[in-house]
């Protein structure tokens, strides 16, 4: 049973997890992953279901946050359609693909490549790959688009995020202005989420992990991450257009260095 102090965390989590989800675009799950996994082991389930469930509960949880932040980009003329129309078939694919494959795989390797994610994205935070040379030559190439969306789709469901943290950089290498580059990963977010969702509960529909389970997706955890993003998601879309986010996104590097140390830690200890 989920404790009321572990259903506190969650919600927490869910605040923070929307604030970022709408300043920077993510879906929130580099917040939402670590502290799921952390809970579900808290709770004594195993480590290979903790982190399925963490990465299925945290896609689950994003639908709800990319929606709000998509929705709040769009009404502020800071989404490019076109490139989600062109880009979401292919991401679509990718979800699926590492759903499954994040479904069979060993619990070290997963919880690995999760906390090594986690690294990386702390590199991404104060790094701006989008002046790359190499990724403005590939990502102005004409199939780019759907192979990085393939790719990134992939990672997303391995790694339980919506996806900005990739799309940002790649749309800005495109020649994307920034708030643009922004929204429009947002949005992607949805349906990177959507189809993860529904990967995740039906890759664990046989897998018996008790009440309040809907395949890998634990309902109570969701319920509190939701009630703590719906919060703050509007607030982090507003706070993007104003406020420079420089320090933050620092602050927000050093958080993910801790969990991605910590998690690297518990993988092979």
């Amino acid at each position: 049973m989920v404790s009321e102090l572990t259903f506190v965390v969650f919600g927490l989590s869910g605040i923070a997890a929307g604030f970022f989800a709408g300043l920077f675009g993510i879906g929130g799950g580099l917040i939402m992953v670590p502290v799921l996994v952390y809970a579900f082991e808290t709770t004594g389930t195993g480590p290979q279901h903790a982190v399925a469930m963490a990465l299925g509960t945290s896609m689950a949880a994003i639908v709800f946050s990319a929606a709000q932040s998509a929705y709040g980009h769009y009404c502020r003329g800071s989404t490019s359609t076109d490139m989600i129309r062109r880009a979401t078939p292919w991401v679509v694919v990718g979800v699926a693909l590492g759903s499954v494959l994040a479904s069979e795989a060993p619990a070290i390797p997963l919880l690995t490549f999760v906390a090594c994610f986690q690294l990386f994205a702390a590199a991404l935070m104060v790094t701006d790959v989008s002046r790359s040379g190499v990724l403005k030559v590939a990502a102005r190439r004409g199939f780019s688009l759907g192979l990085f969306s393939l790719a990134f789709g992939g990672v997303a469901a391995l790694a339980g995020i919506g996806g900005g943290t990739l799309f940002t950089p790649y749309f800005k290498a495109a020649g994307m202005e920034p708030k643009l580059a922004i929204g429009t990963s947002a949005a992607i977010g949805l349906p990177v989420s959507l189809a993860g969702a529904l990967a995740y509960a039906w890759e664990g529909r046989n897998v018996a992990l008790g009440h309040w389970m809907v395949g890998y997706i634990n309902l109570p955890a969701l319920a509190a991450l939701v009630a703590g993003t719906l919060v703050t998601v509007r607030l982090g879309v507003a706070v993007a257009h104003w406020l420079p986010s420089r320090v933050l996104a620092g602050l927000f590097a050093l958080f993910l260095v801790f969990n991605g140390a910590h998690l690297l830690h518990s993988a092979l200890r």
